[in-house]
């Protein structure tokens, strides 16, 4: 379960919007809905010309990462970022579960309503799992239209892939934290964030980021309401924590990355 620090972390804060090393997404058609049964329709053919990047302009500078103790090759001392929440205990809503439809695999936890521990609702609170430096926040996020959400579909089945730029759009409005040594939190699919999240701000565990929402999500435009769930990736340089792990190893990382020591 070692691994070789590729440089992800010099790679995202010079392009924090672009690179994307995996959508939030779920684990089914699109994204899973543990709680509303049905799916979205099918896209229509819309040409890719017609995708235009509702994410926003890269930050421009780049935050000087906290000192950190954190061992990148054995993570603990996190708090959940929803509080009261557990792991979902469907592995398809765990890091390393297929994502067919995109080509890839998801890249992190998914805290739906019904298989989190808790009540998961529009504007629950997000909060920091770790002590660290913000590098990105979309206050300026622009939500997904028909016109887009039909666009990104059409972009991946004639490209055979999701590309970075795609991926990221399907992440919706997020917030990033750097911890140190090469350890960055993602969260994803948020409805708002707070006013003074912001690059450059230094955050405390357990501190308020925004609010639950489905941003990102094709069924945020096609149904709205019905994907309201927090995306959590815990990124490692250029890798994910639990990435090429079998289910079971996955869950011990994750259990061990909530240990107190």
């Amino acid at each position: 379960m070692r691994r070789t620090r590729r440089g992800f972390l010099g790679l995202m804060l010079t392009t924090p919007v672009a690179f994307a090393g995996a959508a939030c997404l779920g684990a089914s058609g699109r994204e899973p809905n543990v709680t509303v049964d049905g799916g979205s329709p099918a896209p229509s053919e819309t040409p890719a010309s017609a995708l235009k990047a509702s994410a926003p302009d890269a930050v421009a500078f780049t935050p000087t990462p906290p000192p950190s103790t954190l061992d990148p090759d054995d993570l603990f001392g996190f708090t959940m970022p929803i509080e009261g929440a557990c792991f979902p205990s469907q592995d398809t809503l765990m890091p390393g579960s297929a994502r067919e439809y995109r080509y890839g695999v998801s890249e992190g936890v998914d805290f739906y309503f019904g298989d989190s521990c808790v009540v998961i609702e529009r504007g629950t609170p997000v909060l920091a799992a770790y002590s660290g430096i913000v590098v990105r926040a979309d206050h300026d996020y622009s939500d997904l239209l028909l016109d887009q959400v039909n666009a990104l579909a059409a972009k991946v089945e004639e490209d055979g892939y999701a590309d970075e730029e795609t991926l990221d759009q399907y992440r919706g409005r997020q917030v990033w934290i750097d911890h140190g040594n090469g350890v960055v939190t993602r969260y994803c699919h948020l409805n708002s964030i707070s006013a003074e999240v912001a690059p450059g701000l230094q955050v405390r565990q357990g501190q308020p980021l925004g609010g639950i929402g489905e941003s990102g999500t094709p069924e945020s435009v096609t149904a709205p309401g019905t994907q309201l769930h927090l995306h959590w990736e815990v990124r490692v340089d250029d890798s994910f924590l639990g990435e090429g792990e079998d289910p079971g190893t996955v869950r011990e990382l994750y259990a061990r990355l909530m240990q107190s020591e």
